[in-house]
């Protein structure tokens, strides 16, 4: 192999082991069958099921409920009409303002949903993306967490039906008529009352939760100073090889939780990870990170329950480091998902936005082999979903068995399966473009292109040592080895078939940026080559295809 750069023995082994991309199929076409109404919504033939772009996924297993936490002791809620009047009548009795009306009355419920099944979680997220839905009852404490306690599970339910999901909403809210709930609790929050005094509305706060904990409300003057929860999210990035491996890394656009009982406030990291919540509180907090956002959940394998990192409760910043725990897996792919929604993607179009017509994209982040034999793959079906793996098929940890390993590979393979997304939105949003034409080749291709440019951006190293291959990984599936996208876009990178000596070498490499690329797609091999051929004088032209003929053929 001609101008291959040198990366790492330990690297070269393991990528000829496993493979670098991201899917590895050994899905046979019966399993890939669709019934007729999810064909007609899909508009596309599988054939042989050679390509991670699937529309089956994986069954249920007990390891997607693993790590659940323990609840504790149940709270007295602060916030309940009882310890609201009380707590006014105290003030009253203590002939603190006077002249002033009670306030207390209901103006939040405490509720839960009682989903049946995923369609209703889908259709509890697009009736109110507002709606902040905790699988948890938030009326207990927890028992002593660690990195591995990532959610709650009533195990008492079979594993299809989801838990119940709660909240607080306002008393007017207009309830989803087709998914059953249950009142818990009428609340009077002073913190949402606008038609009293902040003042107020603090001191009602705080003698309530005295008389919640049974504490004296004696001294009404000593109140607790308020405080705001902040902090850093941090991980260790395990890329062995790049200049941040064993180095600490800001985990950007994470939402972080602060909450007391139903009383919450959220905050979200910026570029160094920092972040700052928009409420004040009187005491200790929980703090929490939801491994979610508005364009896409994480969710534990095949199951409907979103990952959470649950920390400590305390007063004071949460400076928090991940290291080496399955909250490694979620941060290292929540920084993949903010890469391909937010980063720099060379103006290349972005995987579908949620908006009306489209979901969140689901994560699906599995502690376990897929039964298919991937590593990753996209999934079509609404909600549009990527599933990652964290073992081969054969049974070895692909990140090691505490996540502390090969941070860089999985963080390609995700920035693969989002080539996927991006491609299926680009085809969604050019009514020229069917996705039901779509050849396997041109799917990977871009895909693959799209991980090898997007990644330079984090890992450098592994986008060098791509600047170099040019050999067959899979010689029984041609597909995933296809690198016309970065021979196109560093054409410097490769001399194969190029007289390096002739004088017009420079001037016959044809150059092309990702936009421009993708703005040249089409269903086919053939297709998307002669496009790019358009208007290029001849020798470039020649170069294009050249560069189209030699992947075509390099696993032949």
């Amino acid at each position: 192999m001609k101008n291959r750069k040198t990366y790492s023995k330990g690297f070269v082994l393991i990528m000829s082991i496993l493979g670098f991309i991201s899917c590895d199929s050994e899905i046979s076409n019966e399993e890939l069958k669709t019934t007729e109404e999810e064909q007609v919504y899909l508009d596309y033939d599988f054939d042989d099921g050679q390509s991670c772009l699937v529309n089956v996924e994986e069954p249920l297993s007990i390891v997607d409920y693993e790590g659940s936490i323990t609840l504790g002791r149940k709270m007295n809620i602060p916030q309940t009409m009882e310890n609201m009047q009380n707590a006014w009548q105290e003030l009253q009795g203590r002939g603190l303002y006077p002249g002033v009306d009670n306030p207390v009355k209901v103006n939040k419920l405490y509720i839960r949903f009682l989903p049946k099944n995923k369609n209703q979680i889908l259709e509890l997220s697009r009736f109110d993306e507002d709606l902040d839905l905790f699988a948890f009852p938030l009326h207990y404490e927890f028992e002593p967490t660690t990195d591995e306690n990532d959610s709650y599970r009533d195990r008492s339910l079979p594993l299809e039906t989801p838990s119940p999901l709660y909240t607080v909403v306002d008393d007017n809210y207009m309830f989803p008529s087709s998914i059953p709930y249950e009142i818990i609790e009428e609340l009077y929050m002073p913190d949402e009352d606008r038609t009293i005094h902040p003042d107020l509305a603090d001191t009602l706060e705080l003698v309530a939760e005295n008389i919640a904990a049974g504490k004296s409300t004696n001294e009404l003057s000593k109140t607790s100073k308020k405080w705001r929860p902040e902090g850093r999210i941090r991980v260790v990035d395990h890329a062995q090889g790049e200049p941040t491996d064993e180095m600490a890394v800001p985990v950007k656009g994470a939402q972080v939780l602060a909450r007391r009982g139903l009383k919450w406030s959220w905050g979200i990291t910026d570029e160094n990870g920092v972040f700052r919540v928009k409420k004040d509180f009187n005491n200790k907090v929980n703090y929490s990170v939801r491994w979610s956002n508005h364009e896409w959940y994480i969710i534990k394998g095949s199951s409907v329950t979103r990952a959470w990192y649950f920390g400590p409760k305390k007063e004071g910043e949460w400076d928090s480091l991940i290291n080496g725990s399955i909250q490694s897996f979620y941060a290292q792919i929540h920084r993949g998902a903010y890469h391909s929604y937010y980063g720099e993607n060379y103006e290349v179009t972005r995987p579908m936005h949620n908006k009306p017509g489209n979901d969140r994209m689901w994560i699906r982040a599995h502690k376990k082999a897929s039964i298919f034999g991937y590593r990753a793959h996209f999934y079509e079906n609404a909600p549009h979903a990527i599933s990652v793996f964290s073992k081969a098929k054969g049974g070895e940890w692909l990140y090691g068995e505490n996540f502390d390993k090969n941070h860089h590979q999985l963080y390609s393979g995700l920035i693969h399966e989002f080539g996927h997304a991006s491609q299926r939105n680009l085809f969604y949003i050019d009514s020229q473009l069917k996705w039901k034409n779509l050849e396997r080749i041109v799917g990977e291709s871009w895909a693959t292109g799209i991980e090898i440019e997007l990644i330079k951006e984090v890992y450098p190293n592994i986008h060098n040592y791509f600047l170099g291959w040019s050999i067959c990984a899979y010689e029984d599936n041609p597909y995933y080895t296809s690198y016309v996208v970065k021979d196109l876009i560093h054409p410097h990178g490769n001399d194969d078939g190029v007289d390096q000596n002739n004088p017009q070498f420079e001037a016959n490499l044809a150059d092309f940026t990702l936009k421009e690329i993708e703005d040249a797609m089409g269903h086919t091999w053939t297709e998307w080559r002669e496009n790019l051929k358009q208007g290029l004088p001849k020798a470039k032209a020649d170069n294009v295809q050249d560069r189209f003929d030699y992947w075509i053929t390099v696993c032949d």
